[in-house]
């Protein structure tokens, strides 16, 4: 039997200390864990630290991994938490990508207008998916965003794979009925 990604092996010897496996295993996994950070937190700065913080996180929770999921499930797990937590304590953070600090020359003509338009509809989509409720949230962004099966979104969330369809679809309406009222 092929081993699909060897993180079990560097698991291991991660557990007995071994740094460059580690290192090998945050490689591997560091843009996705960002992009989950970002998913929630809409801010560079910000997702990069937390993705620091959950590494940091999973290094000293690493001797509680178990096996009973993947490491990349149990990563996931501890990456949305974190991140959860995050937002709780930085509300006031809330839009994605966008600098109050506007830098003038970047502007001119059509292409400032066609800039700000698509910087304040992303804004809006952010502002609509921060209304989501939380595990409605969570599975959006994971699927959406993470580009996770719905197999792997019921792995990290803890639920049925028919729950978690039935999140992402419930996500998904209550996201287009909040733009349609922004639009309006």
């Amino acid at each position: 039997m092929q081993r699909p990604s060897g993180d079990s092996e560097l698991v291991n010897q991660a557990k007995e200390g071994q740094t460059e496996a580690f290192s090998r295993l945050v490689e591997k996994y560091r843009q996705k864990v960002f992009q989950t950070s970002m998913g929630f937190l809409h801010n560079a700065d910000d997702a990069e630290d937390l993705t620091q913080d959950i590494f940091v996180k999973v290094w000293h929770s690493l001797k509680s991994f178990d096996g009973r999921s993947t490491f990349s499930t149990w990563l996931y797990r501890i990456a949305v938490n974190q991140a959860i937590n995050r937002v709780r304590k930085n509300k006031l953070r809330s839009f994605v990508g966008i600098n109050n600090e506007v830098n003038e020359s970047q502007y001119s003509g059509n292409y400032a207008e066609e800039n700000l338009e698509r910087e304040e509809q992303k804004k809006q989509i952010w502002q609509a998916i921060n209304k989501l409720k939380s595990n409605q949230k969570k599975a959006f962004v994971l699927f959406y965003y993470q580009e996770l099966s719905i197999k792997e979104v019921a792995e990290v969330m803890d639920m049925s794979q028919k729950a978690t369809e039935s999140l992402v679809f419930r996500a998904r309406k209550n996201l287009q009925k909040a733009l349609l009222t922004i639009d309006r």
